[in-house]
């Protein structure tokens, strides 16, 4: 009898230890994932007059500064000084916006970042602006009207919503943020490709005149 009962109390013992492993493997197990992923690679698509004398490289990443959350939604421009002939932006500032990727509406939080892109010698005062309008607005691409063979003029973005699913872009009717000044150009689009969203830029400029000779979108691809 006694060897039974100590036999029973090993068992009962046993299986307490197994009970008292759950909670540290729970512990253990992975986070659950995000509803939405931004990938770490990027495409690329540009714009370039050919012009490469005088250029220098000014560069926002939004991802890559601030972290998967972010995209670039905003710009504010300066035109160039009244005495100069050429219509073009002369100073850039871009806003990084966060969208919140653990809710499947993938709203924005409301969090914002603004950095200066790059300015010209001079130019005039007063900002203007082009936006990603709403928060249910995902960028995919820049749109600009460009002097071919010298410098951009004006910006403005593409956007998207959601599908029906809400589990994927609608790109195929892409809406437009008005122009940023409204000067009249060759009109260059720089799509994402499909399912992919606008995290930055690189802006080639002409350090005499402050003239913008090359832009590069950059996209990531967004996974749901």
């Amino acid at each position: 009898m006694v060897r039974f009962a100590f036999a029973l109390f090993a068992l009962s013992a046993a299986g307490c230890a197994v009970d008292a492993a759950g909670p540290e493997l729970a512990l253990d197990a992975p986070p659950l994932s995000e509803t939405w992923t931004v990938s770490s690679s990027a495409s690329t698509t540009s714009w370039s007059s050919g012009i490469v004398a005088n250029l220098s490289v000014a560069s926002l990443h939004c991802n890559l500064l601030y972290g998967d959350r972010f995209m670039l939604a905003d710009f504010g421009v300066n035109q160039e000084v009244i005495a100069d002939p050429a219509d073009f932006i002369a100073n850039m500032v871009g806003w990084c916006r966060e969208f919140n990727l653990l809710d499947p509406a993938l709203p924005w939080t409301g969090t914002y970042v603004n950095t200066n892109i790059f300015s010209a010698p001079s130019y005039r005062p007063g900002m203007l602006w082009t936006r990603v309008p709403a928060n249910d607005s995902y960028p995919i691409g820049l749109q600009l009207r460009v002097n071919p063979i010298s410098h951009v003029k004006d910006v403005r973005f593409m956007y998207a919503h959601k599908d029906a699913t809400g589990m994927a872009l609608d790109v195929a009717a892409p809406s437009y943020s008005p122009w940023a000044i409204g000067y009249a150009g060759a009109l260059q689009t720089l799509s994402c490709p499909p399912q992919e969203v606008v995290t930055g830029v690189d802006v080639g400029y002409d350090t005499g005149s402050g003239q913008i000779r090359r832009l590069d979108v950059h996209c990531r691809e967004l996974i749901w």
